[in-house]
């Protein structure tokens, strides 16, 4: 019986993207619309099954007696239900969302970008270019030569994300946060990369920095609010280049003003929902599948 518990609680398919949060891009039936960029397939299927990777938290390397499982277990158990309840707040009154729940929601919004297959992807590679910078020649020659490879474990998908932690809830903190809403009949969609930066400097399917002015930090709340973050630099001065990079923001000094009340045309959601698919991985999931081929073919 004890073992059955645990199982039951452990599941073996750990989602990259929660499903708490995909409920939000559901039609009335309950069912997303779930197009696959690599397999141009398109499928409706329920949250749950959704976006999600075998034991894809799961770390084999924990010593005896650690629960190689913890992380997806304080996933669900803390960070993922605080997060819920913050998404509501911004969606209905942003102006009464507790301080204890914007700093666990900065954390949230931090690990979502860093947890998920796109950037997992891109730190092996940032990784193994960093090795082969800083190999000595010989060891070069004979990996380009293959008699070596050169594989990233599963746990360096795991030291990128204790790297990360810290480095980007500064930079959201001292940005100024709006929530979009789309105009009746126009819905958002989400992907498997959910929190996004973008910067008209650099077309997708690139990705800026953080630092950079123009860089913009798109989150959908759910199908029809979004929440951007942008920089108060090039809100004020829009002339400023986007690629200007600004120094590091000092920790504790954002207020988080938040306003609302913006409503985007169908053409814009269109359009934002375009710049979601180009920086996605594989999925793109939304209320309908008329809005999936109204961004893909745009």
């Amino acid at each position: 019986m004890p073992q059955t518990k645990r199982r039951a609680n452990n599941p073996k398919g750990h989602h990259v993207v929660p499903e708490s949060y995909l409920k939000r891009f559901t039609d009335s039936s309950g069912f997303l619309h779930v197009y696959d960029r690599t397999s141009d397939q398109w499928r409706r299927q329920r949250p749950k099954e959704v976006m999600h990777v075998r034991y894809y938290y799961r770390q084999e390397w924990a010593p005896a007696g650690v629960d190689q499982n913890v992380l997806e277990e304080r996933l669900g158990e803390w960070l993922e239900r605080t997060a819920k309840n913050a998404i509501d707040r911004l969606i209905l009154t942003p102006s009464e969302l507790p301080e204890q729940d914007i700093a666990t929601f900065l954390v949230y919004l931090e690990f979502q970008r860093v947890r998920v297959p796109r950037q997992a992807e891109r730190a092996k590679a940032l990784m193994r270019d960093t090795i082969l910078r800083l190999a000595p020649p010989d060891i070069i020659a004979d990996i380009q030569a293959g008699k070596f490879q050169l594989t990233m474990k599963k746990s360096a998908r795991f030291d990128y994300m204790r790297m990360m932690v810290g480095q980007l809830h500064p930079w959201f903190a001292r940005m100024e946060w709006e929530v979009i809403e789309a105009e009746k009949g126009s819905t958002f969609v989400t992907t498997d990369s959910p929190l996004s930066l973008y910067n008209a400097a650099c077309p997708p399917p690139a990705e800026a920095g953080i630092a950079l002015a123009g860089t913009i930090v798109l989150f959908p709340l759910d199908s029809r609010h979004l929440l951007i973050m942008r920089h108060p630099e090039y809100r004020k001065t829009p002339s400023i280049s986007r690629l200007k990079i600004l120094p590091d923001p000092i920790r504790g000094d954002g207020l988080l003003p938040v306003t609302r009340g913006a409503v985007w045309s169908r053409n814009m959601v269109t359009s934002h929902n375009w710049k979601m698919v180009q920086l996605s991985d594989r999925l793109v999931v939304g209320e309908s599948k008329e809005v999936l081929e109204q961004c893909i073919s745009r």
